[in-house]
């Protein structure tokens, strides 16, 4: 069934905008980056993707949230009932984002003179996608009208019985 991308909702569309953006963002080797600006002139700069260190399971988080978002926009027949797919999306891409801020920002980086470490424009601008699509899914799932699963749920609607007197 070929669904039009105009048809699903623009909180679902900018998710998947924002969740492909990080994707892109995440190959790109200027995420971390580290230079040294030696005497007379001398310099050195690197950088790396965000394929590295706990980075790495942030980016996978932030891909599978893009992805239940996917699949709820353009296959929702395949997802199970019963499940607040907004929230699962929400929790999985604001988790990874964190991921990906706290590895950028807590570098371990010596502190030499003439060197600095960083996160660099790439990665500021997954931090920025990161966030969108936090910010993306938190607002379907407002929009869907999805409940927070309860955790004490009561059997049948009866309260528990009040525990023996000591």
């Amino acid at each position: 069934m070929a669904v039009d991308f105009k048809s699903i909702g623009k909180f679902e569309q900018g998710a998947l905008i924002a969740g492909v953006l990080a994707l892109i963002l995440s190959f790109i080797p200027k995420y971390y980056t580290a230079s040294y600006d030696g005497p007379g002139g001398f310099g050195v700069s690197s950088g790396t993707s965000a394929w590295t260190s706990y980075a790495t399971f942030g980016v996978l988080l932030i891909i599978a949230a893009t992805a239940v978002v996917a699949i709820k926009a353009f296959a929702r027949e395949n997802l199970p009932d019963g499940v607040p797919w907004n929230l699962v999306a929400a929790a999985l891409a604001g988790l990874g984002t964190v991921l990906v801020i706290l590895r950028a920002i807590f570098d371990n980086a010596p502190d030499y003179p003439g060197i600095s470490a960083g996160p660099g424009w790439s990665g500021y601008l997954l931090f920025v996608a990161g966030i969108a699509l936090t910010v993306f899914t938190v607002l379907s799932f407002r929009e869907s009208g999805e409940k927070l699963p309860q955790a004490n749920k009561n059997n049948g609607g009866t309260t528990p019985p009040a525990p023996p007197a000591a």
